[in-house]
């Protein structure tokens, strides 16, 4: 890793039967995460963001990192913000699509 990558732990309590279960229940925290992961491209000296998740899946500690670079911007209007478009969270939208623009 170098000082150009900002990195964000999130580890999700509780059991979950499968990923599908997990990810049903998670999605929006793991969505308001990587927003708040984008954020760090505004510093124009990032080039990479990872959030490290974590959880138990299966009775299994299950660990995955989502790793992004200034070129994945296109993430927040083609999956984030729809997701928050469908939950009618409209405060939400116009921030990703204002750091979007402020990105780009």
């Amino acid at each position: 890793m170098t000082k150009n990558t900002s990195i964000k732990k999130l580890n999700i309590e509780g059991k979950y039967n499968d990923f599908s279960d997990f990810y049903d229940v998670n999605k929006v925290i793991i969505y308001n995460n990587i927003l708040k992961l984008f954020e760090n491209f505004k510093n124009k000296e990032k080039e990479h963001i990872i959030l490290r998740l974590s959880a138990n899946i299966e009775n299994i500690e299950w660990k995955t990192n989502l790793e992004f670079s200034r070129e994945d911007i296109y993430v927040l209007e083609r999956d984030i913000l729809p997701y928050f478009e469908e939950l009618e969270e409209y405060e939400t939208c116009d921030k990703i699509t204002k750091l979007y623009e402020s990105i780009k």
